[in-house]
């Protein structure tokens, strides 16, 4: 796939015994305010900042496997 032109900001989080997902914090989903997010089951969704916010950053070692599959899609990625 085409890698994008523009960069995209990111941040990869994990709540406890959960997956890693990818939050687009400056992407809004829906009329809900909700953030895009995106994992490897289920893919693109909508994410509340507030449930986010609460969850730890992911290490650069867990989210490795999504970031790379995001990069594979042609996301052009910024981790923040």
């Amino acid at each position: 796939m085409k890698k994008d032109v523009e960069k995209t900001q990111v941040t990869f989080r994990k709540g406890k015994g959960s997956d890693v997902f990818a939050v687009f914090p400056n992407e809004i989903s829906d009329p809900e305010e909700n953030v895009a997010c995106y994992a490897h089951i289920g893919q693109h969704s909508g994410c509340d900042p507030k449930y986010y916010k609460h969850l730890r950053k992911a290490t650069p070692k867990e989210y490795a496997d999504l970031k790379t599959e995001l990069e594979s899609l042609g996301y052009n990625l910024t981790v923040i």
